[in-house]
């Protein structure tokens, strides 16, 4: 059983129940859901789904926000001179050009993505949120000589003049951050409300020259800081290494530390312990746009969006795999659960498990931090053998000691083996996979079977199990109650 097949054994009666308003699915019952977006949220408070490589995927490019996406993602090439045409550099992936699913009859150009983006806006004013345009530059065509920092001026240049007032710049949040205009102030004062920002298109730049990234993003920002248009009109997103929090608060790879200030945003590859990136730039009131998946997921499972959304991913790549062909698009049904725009960090990162049927909470039995330590229900008591991290790869890791992992004695997934916990080394026992129903199941045998307080039982010191996964039943489902981050 995948995890996306144990998303699907979750009624859908139990979804609809237990509707939250706007208090934090962070300390909600189940069934798990994340909280919607008010209009006086900031923008660095929100979450996007999105479809990766979007111009890819289904026949229109319109047919994704029609389905309530409010972020794509649009490749560009830097092939030819594309400079002198009025539509700007070919949207692709690879060497060539080719047709997408924009407006043009082929080889379609970034210009033709934009305007099937602002038809759409002129018919649909009323959204809630701003459009996140991620514009990722491709070098494939010309490794040797792609983007460089004169060629991503130029790009900014084209986003300038091609949107107009449409924009929300990089500009006007340094306006809006006044005295202190860099990230510093960021985080004091976070990005405008989303009742500011209502209607808006903000464009990001990503990737660009093979091998230095970073560096000449940094050259092409100082060089338009230092023309009269007093610096760039998109949000120029460098890389950061998915194991490295402190590029988000100290100094990004290859920018120096003074000009690391002025990032408000990142590009992440995710990574087996990204969490610790992800929480960081929420903290400091950044955007981070992640994509690709870490440990045994999919970047489409359900746990894998909870993870990114309970850590503070800002937008959420999903492989989608409709092709042009398609008429639909990628819409999960457990976007009841996880919608496609929502607030970051309303789900549960860090969290202590309280069983449903009674109340009491996971725990590290007597607190000992060994190989082989039972895992009980016991009474909640905010202890730390009672508090737990869910990585990016999936493990359960103890506060108490982060070393070790929620894990299955000998590591056979089957009904009736006990958990523990073991030091943390990366096998299948220790990969858990959450469903909207607070079922938590294990990746050896196949996802199949869930964590279980042995025989239903309410006694306190009750071992925990492997049982075959099932949603309706209450001793498998635990409801992750959120505890400070550690």
């Amino acid at each position: 059983m995948s995890p996306d097949q144990l998303r699907r054994c979750v009624p859908a009666a139990l979804l609809a129940l237990c509707l939250l308003s706007s208090t934090f699915a962070a300390s909600a019952a189940l069934p798990l859901r994340a909280a919607a977006p008010q209009s006086s949220d900031r923008l660095d408070q929100i979450y996007y789904a999105q479809p990766h490589n979007t111009y890819l995927h289904s026949d229109k490019l319109a047919s994704w926000l029609d389905a309530g996406y409010r972020t794509l993602e649009l490749d560009v090439i830097d092939n030819g001179d594309w400079e002198k045409e009025p539509k700007g550099p070919y949207v692709a992936h690879s060497i060539n050009p080719g047709n997408t699913n924009c407006s043009a009859a082929n080889n379609d150009r970034l210009g033709d993505c934009l305007d099937d983006v602002t038809t759409w806006l002129d018919a649909n004013r009323d959204i809630g949120v701003p459009l996140l345009i991620f514009v990722d530059m491709k070098a494939n065509s010309d490794p040797a000589s792609a983007w460089k920092p004169d060629e991503i001026t130029q790009l900014d240049g084209f986003i300038r003049s091609y949107l107009g007032d449409r924009l929300y710049t990089y500009r006007d949040l340094q306006t809006y951050l006044g005295s202190n205009p860099n990230r510093s102030g960021l985080k004091t004062k976070g990005w405008p409300a989303l009742s500011a920002l209502k209607g808006k298109i903000i464009v990001l730049f990503t990737g660009g020259y093979y091998g230095d990234v970073n560096s000449r993003m940094n050259d092409a920002r100082k060089e338009m800081v230092a023309a009269e248009q007093g610096g760039p009109t998109a949000f120029l997103c460098p890389d950061v290494d998915s194991s490295d929090p402190d590029e988000i608060s100290g100094t990004i790879d290859g920018i120096s530390a003074t000009d690391s200030a002025f990032y408000f945003c990142t590009n992440m590859q995710a990574g087996d312990n990204d969490q610790y990136v992800l929480n960081r730039s929420a903290e400091y009131r950044q955007l981070i746009h992640q994509w690709g998946a870490a440990g045994a997921f999919k970047s489409t499972d359900y746990a894998w969006s909870y993870i990114s959304v309970a850590h503070g991913a800002s937008a959420i790549g999903w492989d989608v795999t409709e092709t042009l062909s398609d008429t639909q698009v990628f819409e999960p049904d457990w976007l009841d659960s996880i919608p496609l725009v929502g607030r970051r960090r309303s789900l549960a990162g860090y969290f202590e498990l309280v069983t449903r049927f009674n109340s009491q909470c996971v725990d590290v039995s007597g607190s000992k931090y060994k190989n082989g330590t039972d895992l009980i229900q016991y009474p909640c008591n905010k202890t730390a053998a009672q508090s737990f991290v869910y990585t990016a790869e999936g493990q359960l890791r103890p506060k108490g000691d982060k070393n070790y992992c929620a894990d299955v004695d000998g590591g056979k997934g089957k009904a009736g083996e006990k958990l523990n916990i073991w030091n943390c080394d990366g096998g299948e026992s220790e990969k858990w996979a959450i469903s909207p129903a607070g079922l938590f199941a294990n990746r050896a045998g196949n996802w199949a079977f869930c964590m279980d307080v042995s025989d239903g039982s309410s006694a306190a010191s009750t071992k925990l199990q492997l049982w075959g996964c099932s949603a309706d039943n209450r001793a498998q489902q635990f409801d992750p109650r959120v505890v400070p981050d550690f």
